[in-house]
This record gives C-alpha cells, structure tokens and sequence, in this order.
C-alpha cells in the first residue's frame, strides 16, 4: 500500500508539472453545460469557434489562451467554451446555428446565448482581452450598436462604425440586409451621395443586389459626387471579385451553373471589359484533348492572358499563380507560376505579393529560394511589430520537406 508520503510526493510532483498548462484559460467542451454555468455564475459566455485545419486557430491555442494574463482574465470573467465547427456533429449545427463563416471567430454570448459581440481572426493577448472589456460594455458592444441601429440612429459617422464593426466580424449577411434596407429608404440625393457611397464600400454592395444596380443605373449622379474613374474603376473591380468567388465555389462543387448563369447576366450589360473577364475565368477552365483538366494548357492559356492584361491588374498573377500552386506538387511541375510572381514583383515589389510567391516556389520544390522569401516575410514581420510564428512554422515546414525530397 502506498504510504502517505508516496501520495504527497506524487501529488507534488504532478503539481508541479500542471501550471504551465493550467494557467491559461479553461474551456468548456460542451455548449449546455456552457448555458447552465452562465446562468449558474451570472456570467458572458467566450467561445473560440474554430476548426482543425485552421492555421490562426491553432496558433492561438498554441500561444495565446494558456497564457496566465489570459486565464487569470477569462477565467474570471466568463465561462469559457470552445466549439470545434468542423467535427460532424454538434460543434458543426453550432457553427451554422451562429452563422460561423470565418476562422477563429471569437464570440461572446449572453447567459441565453444570445450573441452580444464578435469577431474573426487571431490576436494577441491584449488584443483579446480588449476585446472582452469592448464585449462586455453595453455602450460599445455589437448588440448595443444593433439596438441603437434598429432604434433610428442614422448618423454617418455611427453607420460607418456599426458596419465596420459587421463586417469585421463578418457578419456581411446582415450587414448587407441592413444597408440594403436603409438604401430603399433615402431620396434619390442621398442614395447617390458621396456618403452612401462610402457605405456601399464597406458593406460591399456586390453586382445584382438593389444599391449596386442603382448606381450601375445612375452613373451620371455618382459620377458628379464622387468622380467618373472611381465609379467605373469601383463597378469593374466588383465585377471580378463577385465571379472570382463564383468561379472558386463552382470549381469546389463541381457545378458552374450559377457562374455561367450570372456571366450571361454580365454579358447584357454591354461592358467594356466584360471580354478581357471571359478570358480570365476561361483560363481556369483548361482542359486537354482527352477533356481532363490540363496543368500545361493552364500555364499557357495563363501565360498569353497575362502577356495581353497583366499590368493592368496585379491580382489576375495572384489568382493564376495561387491557382497553379494549388494544382501543382511537384519538382519543377508549375515554373510558369514562378516566372509569373517574379514578373509582378520586378514590376511591382509589394510585400504583400511573398505569400504568394513563397507559395508557388515550395510547390514547385524550389526550397531554398522559397526559405529566402520567408525570411523577408519575416523580417517584414519584425519592422510592422507582428508576429512571426505563423512565418517560422512554415519555415520549419519547408525544412521537413527539403529534407523529405532531398534525393528528388
């Protein structure tokens, strides 16, 4: 039998070893039971809906909740719940539930769980603990701004704070209904007021909807507030963005009818560039002889667009190299997307473009020149005060690799 002494040393020892895994924050793993200790306790609930493939969802599990700030924090603020969206079960109806489409979304409910502020993306420890004072601040909260909204204040500078605040939590769907609400409400004046428009920015008022179509019809009155090249400049741009989304969700569930549907759509309204877009999505769409997706006749068909509509704008390089990245996964398979990325950035040396140039280079196993991109990135990192975590692991993965592949 174990003496009393055996007991305490173990149970010291065990002590011992628990701090730096306790001391962070404590999640709950179950959504009633979550409910039944906020109503027990009076408290908010914080829930980190995340997934298991999400790179920022890890990295805040990682380094950010078993931090002490965070758990002496949270701990005693609220009950703490995490909800994994993507384990084909309840953690899946939740994310639906809560209309969850970005990872990490951090939320907090109320002891009904009744969302009362959130957001997306990761952040520090500071940065979520602000974020729960914000959350647990009547007058600064998501659900006090909806309330204020709902009750009649239309002040610009409060509409643009209350859909910032949607779309950075992005909750896009109902910023969008309420925009599109308060749009049918104004006096032709005001829906072509350079305020409006301003609006329609952070909302994004895509093609199709009521606003959009307005100012596709009233281009005369925008162009006298707000100024000709930026309307059309703003009704091109949107067109692309709108079909690339369409395009990706159609390539991902194997059926382009919505896409296609639209195009036709497009195609009515006689614009200028509505051939230099066909041409564009047709590069996506390339297939060989046998009727199969052909990687080659991608890069050519992607190497002519680009040659005749690459310097006009930079994202068409983005989208055909992350594309090709994508499909690409072996030595030296996709040299047509390296050429591409290294082209826009002789033109254009914009830090923003490395992800994707590191990208098309570890795909193609160019390992060594991928590892000197992320040391910029890197080093980018460090000179904006931002985290390098995310940059190292995939330093450390392009290690493995190199060392996986060495004899190729």
């Amino acid at each position: 039998m174990k003496t009393l002494k055996t007991l305490l040393t173990a149970t010291c020892l065990l002590i011992g070893i628990l701090p730096a895994s306790a001391q962070g924050i404590n999640f709950e793993h179950d959504f009633n039971k979550a409910l039944d200790l906020a109503k027990k306790e009076n408290k908010m609930i914080f829930v980190d809906f995340y997934t298991s493939w999400c790179g920022p969802c890890k990295l805040m599990s990682a380094e950010v909740f078993p931090q002490k700030e965070a758990g002496d924090y949270f701990n005693r603020e609220f009950i703490n719940l995490k909800v994994q969206c993507d384990d084909k079960g309840a953690g899946v109806e939740l994310g639906k539930k809560y209309k969850i489409n970005a990872y990490p979304t951090l939320a907090f409910l109320d002891k009904d769980g009744n969302t009362v502020h959130s957001t997306a993306g990761g952040l520090s420890v500071a940065g979520l603990i602000e974020l729960a004072k914000t959350a647990t601040d009547p007058n600064k909260n998501q659900l006090a701004m909806v309330k204020e909204w709902e009750g009649g204040n239309r002040d610009h500078a409060f509409a643009s704070r209350y859909f910032r605040t949607l779309t950075r939590s992005y909750r896009s769907e109902k910023a969008n209904a309420d925009f599109e609400k308060y749009f049918g409400t104004l006096k032709p004046s005001q829906k072509a007021a350079k305020n409006t428009f301003e609006l329609m920015g952070i909302v994004k008022t895509g093609p199709f909807s009521p606003s959009f179509e307005y100012m596709e019809q009233h281009t005369g009155d925008f162009y006298k507030s707000v100024g000709q090249a930026k309307i059309d400049s703003t009704i091109a741009n949107a067109y692309l963005g709108y079909f690339k989304g369409l395009q990706a969700a159609g390539f991902s569930n194997r059926d382009m009818t919505e896409f296609n549907s639209k195009m036709k759509l497009f195609k009515a309204k006689k614009y200028p560039f509505y051939d230099e877009y066909a041409e564009f999505y047709a590069v996506f769409d390339s297939k060989g002889v046998n009727g199969k997706d052909d990687i080659n006749v991608y890069m050519q068909r992607g190497t002519e667009f680009l040659r005749k509509y690459g310097k006009k704008n930079d994202s068409y390089t983005l989208s055909l190299a992350s594309m090709l990245g994508n499909w690409t996964g072996k030595k030296d398979q996709g040299l047509e997307g390296i050429r591409w990325m290294e082209e826009l950035l002789q033109r254009n040396n914009n830090p923003r473009y490395l992800n994707t140039y590191f990208y098309i280079l570890w795909r193609n196993f160019h390992f060594d020149k991928a590892m000197e991109v992320a040391q910029l990135m890197k080093a980018n990192a460090v000179k904006e005060n931002s985290s390098t975590a995310d940059i190292d692991k995939q330093i450390q993965m392009v290690k493995d690799l190199k060392e996986k592949y060495k004899n190729i």
